[in-house]
């Protein structure tokens, strides 16, 4: 019976990540179908309209290491769910957000929350799931892969159904977050049951390495990987529309691109759970978003298709650089901790490519140079490659 119990208690804890990783896009990505309807009615320039989802990206960098000092205070479970619940009251507030600046508040607030939960959400894969990390990053990814192509793809029309209403459109949303809480509540009272447990490790202070050269590696690769995609989501549609494609294919050749990234974040990362070699894995992403962009740029041959090779490539690529420092530490706050500095660097570096590609963009009036620029930072991404080192056979043995 207690056998059963437990693998009945972690069955339902992937379960509860998988939820809660639905609420760390969705509040971001359903602003871009929407964007013209909000730029029109609160009248917004293109300049600060496009705060609405930059702001979000920077506060998951700069907030991030709040992640381990909330957690000495109030355990993993508990500062994970405050932080969902932080992520769904931002939604919520969107309903009645008339004003440019309350936008703007909401789109801070929820990167606040995003920053947080991200890296403990590692730290209690590191603590719960030591063996098989790499596949419940794979869920975690899925989860916000599903998260975001949900609310980027219904929002236009749960919009027509609330009488042509983006606030509703957008809050909407945080019905995810209701959901995320909810199914967290086992297991906030099954932690306060084991709370001699998590003393072992809950007594450490919160120290980002920041004197650690190889979690600085991480960091870049983390933000060079996470720019690429951004500036994908970002440029891709213009992109095909400059070339004369309609409306219409240029957003199936976003969703095409948006499908094969979730897919492949769920897919590789159980591929390789029980593989030590990470390198060839990650070469093979960035070789495949490079050759997607690649052609895209020489012309002649299907967005559609640019499209997915560089969605594939993109979906490996995050759940890897997640995984890495899973690989490298040993307990659960030192992931936390790990995690939390690699996406307060990366995150920051993220948010910057996609803005150098729009100014790019500009100064050449063409986005074939800008995509150039994207080729250029996969080949540093795949050079940086190289230097990753694995861990993860003498973490396991030692965990065993």
């Amino acid at each position: 019976m207690i056998v059963k119990s437990k693998n009945l208690y972690m069955i339902w804890s992937v379960f509860s990540l998988f939820i809660l990783s639905m609420n760390l896009r969705a509040s971001i990505t359903s602003i871009s179908p929407v964007l013209k309807n909000i730029q029109m009615d609160l009248h917004m320039s293109s300049a600060v309209v496009s705060l609405l989802t930059a702001l979000p990206v920077f506060c998951m960098g700069i907030f991030a290491p709040l992640a381990g000092k909330l957690s000495e205070r109030w355990g993993i479970e508990l500062t994970i769910a405050l932080s969902v619940l932080l992520i769904g009251v931002s939604t919520a507030l969107r309903l009645i957000a008339s004003s440019p600046v309350l936008l703007l508040v909401t789109a801070i607030l929820s990167g606040i929350g995003i920053a947080i939960t991200g890296p403990l959400i590692s730290g209690y894969i590191k603590k719960h799931f030591p063996r098989s990390s790499s596949s419940m990053i794979g869920v975690y990814s899925a989860g916000m892969g599903i998260g975001a192509s949900l609310s980027a793809g219904l929002v236009v029309p749960v919009m027509h159904a609330f009488h042509q209403s983006w606030n509703a459109a957008l809050a909407i949303w945080s019905v995810f977050a209701l959901a995320g809480v909810l199914v967290w509540i086992p297991i906030i009272k099954k932690s306060k049951q084991s709370q001699p447990a998590k003393n072992e490790y809950g007594s450490q202070k919160s120290r980002l390495p920041w004197g650690n050269r190889y979690v600085w590696l991480l960091m870049i690769m983390f933000g060079l990987q996470s720019g690429v995609y951004y500036s994908l989501a970002t440029w891709l549609a213009p992109k095909v529309q400059d070339v004369g494609y309609s409306d219409a294919y240029a957003a199936t050749t976003v969703t095409v691109f948006s499908v094969m990234q979730m897919i492949c974040s769920f897919i590789i990362p159980i591929i390789i759970n029980n593989s030590t070699k990470r390198k060839p894995w990650m070469l093979l992403c960035a070789l495949s978003s490079f050759t997607g962009i690649f052609m895209l740029i020489i012309g002649g041959i299907s967005p559609v298709f640019c499209a997915a090779l560089a969605g594939i490539g993109a979906g490996g690529l995050f759940p890897l650089a997640m995984i890495l420092p899973l690989d490298a530490t040993s307990t659960p706050k030192e992931a936390s901790d790990w995690t939390a500095m690699i996406q307060f660097g990366g995150y920051i570096i993220s948010g910057i490519i996609p803005m150098l590609v729009g100014v790019i963009k500009d100064i050449t009036n063409t986005f074939d140079v800008a995509l150039i620029a994207l080729l250029f930072t996969l080949v540093v991404l795949m050079l940086l490659t190289l230097k990753v080192t694995t861990k993860k056979e003498s973490t396991i043995q030692v965990l065993s």
